[in-house]
């Protein structure tokens, strides 16, 4: 049970790790871009404030398709980074899971003696007739609900067998008496 359990618990940090680790690689992202996004500005004005349109916006474009370049490689770098850390983070889960199951104590099944029912067949004979208890039991139980009570309700059968007058005797649950023929 207790294995389960930290079994789950360093899943559950596994996950944890692993979700931290990409919130952290969508902030650097967003981060990068943010400041791509800046430069690009920064350039646009500069290139606002300099004289010849034609040439500064050449420049601009340039200067532009520079940062795209720059920016697109931290954003590569920073995927790698983040790809790399949630496999060492697997690897680490995993190799914990191992230490964590082979810590573990072994426990082996105890059997305990059961003590085997040995099967038992009583026939009862007396005279000519013949009568197994499997028939009787099956004799007072129809004789039960012939009286409007349920199978389910029998707890206990007691059988009083009575050869002379061709008769079993029964109480069922220790109150309920009756008489069926053999």
């Amino acid at each position: 049970m207790a294995l389960k359990k930290q079994i789950k618990e360093t899943k559950a940090a596994e996950v944890k790790a692993a979700a931290e680790t990409k919130e952290e690689v969508k902030t650097a992202v967003k981060a990068a871009e943010d400041k791509v996004s800046e430069k690009v500005e920064e350039v646009k004005e500069t290139a606002k404030k300099e004289a010849q349109p034609k040439e500064v916006k050449a420049t601009v474009e340039k200067k532009a398709q520079e940062v795209k370049k720059a920016a697109g490689e931290v954003k590569k770098t920073v995927e790698e980074t983040a790809e790399k850390a949630t496999k060492e983070v697997k690897k680490t889960a995993e190799k914990v899971t191992k230490e964590v199951k082979k810590a573990a104590p072994k426990t082996t099944a105890k059997k305990s003696a059961a003590k085997k029912e040995i099967k038992t067949e009583v026939v009862l004979q007396y005279g000519e007739k013949e009568v197994n208890t499997k028939d009787m039991i099956a004799s007072v139980k129809k004789d039960w609900t012939k009286q409007k009570h349920k199978i389910s309700e029998i707890k206990s059968i007691e059988l009083y067998v009575k050869p002379e007058d061709y008769a079993v005797y029964y109480v069922i649950n220790g109150e309920h008496t009756g008489k069926v023929w053999l």
